[in-house]
């Protein structure tokens, strides 16, 4: 995944969350971490996550590299070893952008972690880059002195409280003549779930054809947080009975937590 291919709703969700004024949850020469928690996480999740930073000096060529106990950190492939901004690796004094990495969680942590933000810099001249500029396209020389610092935050961790598997699809639209495919998706909360599978019980006026001819349909959960797809082609009835929206009662078996389990297809 691109770094410069994150969602902007990414971007606007991380702004929104900015207070005013900077927290200065953790300070550095030339950035402050603006808030002091990131997103928070199941047990054994993989996901990106973000920092958000606003700039005390008028800085460039920023680095940002992230530990935690027992974490595994990578960030996005246009920098490989470090993340920077979303916008531009500078930024003017007063503005906020924010550093994106992906944090996979082990099953076995249940608790928040604390992270170590690394930060590198240089640290620009005056009136090189003003707070209205464009950072994407500007021309301007990256020298000066650099700067380094570290900054604290902390990743919220607690398992899942309420069901394994929850459903997310609550209505499929049906053709009235066509049988097609119909996805249905569930989200899974808990690690290593497997042997997930699904049967409907279709309203009057729909017969239900499984993949294979088999007796239920399933998918795999790749990680915590995951969807999982179960396919299924409604077929209306030869008397012409369905309507052209349904919705479905889905019944699912429960899915079992076994170490590395798969989902049987």
């Amino acid at each position: 995944m691109r770094y410069r291919r994150l969602k902007a709703a990414l971007v606007a969700s991380a702004l929104a969350l900015t207070p005013a004024a900077p927290a200065h949850a953790a300070h550095t020469d030339g950035l402050d971490l603006v808030l002091r928690t990131v997103a928070s996480m199941l047990p054994g999740q993989q996901g990106w996550v973000s920092a958000i930073w606003t700039a005390n000096l008028d800085i460039c060529d920023v680095r940002v590299t992230v530990t935690g106990p027992g974490l595994t950190i990578t960030y996005p492939t246009n920098t490989g070893t470090f993340t920077s901004f979303y916008n531009a690796s500078a930024l003017a004094t007063g503005n906020i952008d924010y550093t994106a990495f992906n944090v996979s969680v082990p099953a076995n942590v249940t608790s928040p972690v604390a992270l170590t933000l690394s930060v590198s810099y240089n640290q620009l001249p005056p009136g090189q880059i003003k707070k209205d500029d464009d950072l994407k396209t500007k021309k301007f020389n990256c020298k000066g002195p650099k700067g380094s610092d570290t900054a604290a935050a902390t990743l919220p961790v607690s398992p899942a409280t309420g069901a394994a598997v929850i459903q997310k699809t609550v209505s499929a639209s049906v053709p009235k003549s066509t049988p097609t495919w119909t996805t249905i998706t569930f989200r899974g909360t808990r690690p290593n779930l497997a042997n997930f599978r699904v049967t409907l019980a279709p309203p009057k006026g729909l017969d239900v054809v499984y993949p294979g001819d088999g007796t239920s349909s399933g998918g795999q959960f790749v990680g915590v947080g995951d969807s999982a797809r179960a396919g299924a082609v409604p077929e209306a009835d030869r008397d012409g009975g369905a309507g052209v929206r349904t919705s479905v009662v889905v019944r699912r078996t429960r899915a079992a937590a076994v170490p590395d389990g798969r989902a049987h297809r």
